[in-house]
Order: C-alpha cells, then structure tokens, then sequence
C-alpha cells in the first residue's frame, strides 16, 4: 500500500529525470547541519531516522542508494526518484527499528542548492530539515 502511494506522488509531482538529470545527486553525503522545527515542542530529528552517510550512484540508468542513519543503521533506500525533470530527489527509507509498526516512513524532499542537498523530511506535516555535503 505504502510503495502504490509513493508510486502516486511521484507521478503527480512530475516526470522523473533521467540520468543526466540524476548524476547531480549522485555522490558520497555526510549530513552536517539539522534544523529542527521543534512540532508539538518536541524535536523529531531525536526520533525520525535521518541518512547521517549515504551515497547515491546511477545503477541501470536510475539512481539508487544506501545510507548509515545517526544511529549507525544502515541499509539500501526503499525509493530514490528524481522528479520535476531532475530538480528534486524523493528519498524514503524503511521504518525497520520502529517502535509502531504502523509508523509512517518518513518521506525526505532532496534539493540540490549550491552544491549542498537541503532536505525537508515529512511524515504527515514537515518534522525538520538536514543539509549534506560531499565526502
């Protein structure tokens, strides 16, 4: 079900880019900065698991990734789309670890600004932001 409405948003937001449009995103990231928004009083990059190190690469013409999250869990994303002819990237992880199997995986909107990945991550309304640079 969750993978059909992923499936969906894509498709709204835009056509996927292909792999030129792809290779500005690929690379090794190191995640530097969170900007926490503090919803409900409470910071959700404390709880949310945010890519703390991944790499994203071009396999079989689309772009693919794993990463390490703060906690050192690491594993390969479940979704990686570039979308809006190649300025955005959708990244989404599993929720393996979670405390309610019926959690939301968050959904990370990537733009690349200036070199960096700026990052908005939702799971229902905007919990925070990270910003990654290259390794």
């Amino acid at each position: 079900m969750f993978t059909k409405a992923i499936a969906v948003v894509v498709l709204l937001c835009g056509s996927a880019g292909g792999p030129a449009a792809a290779d500005g995103f690929a690379g090794k990231w190191e995640v530097t900065e969170v900007v926490t928004s503090n919803k409900d009083g409470f910071d959700w990059s404390l709880e949310v698991k945010y890519p703390k190190h991944m790499t994203l690469e071009l396999r079989n013409g689309r772009l693919a990734g794993h990463y390490t999250d703060q906690w050192k869990y690491s594993s390969e994303f479940e979704l990686v789309a570039v979308i809006n002819q190649g300025h955005d990237l959708l990244l989404v992880h599993g929720g393996a670890g979670t405390k309610n199997p019926e959690a939301l995986s968050p959904v990370h909107h990537v733009k690349l600004v200036k070199g960096k990945l700026h990052a908005v991550v939702t799971s229902g309304d905007k919990l925070f932001e990270w910003i990654a640079v290259r390794k």
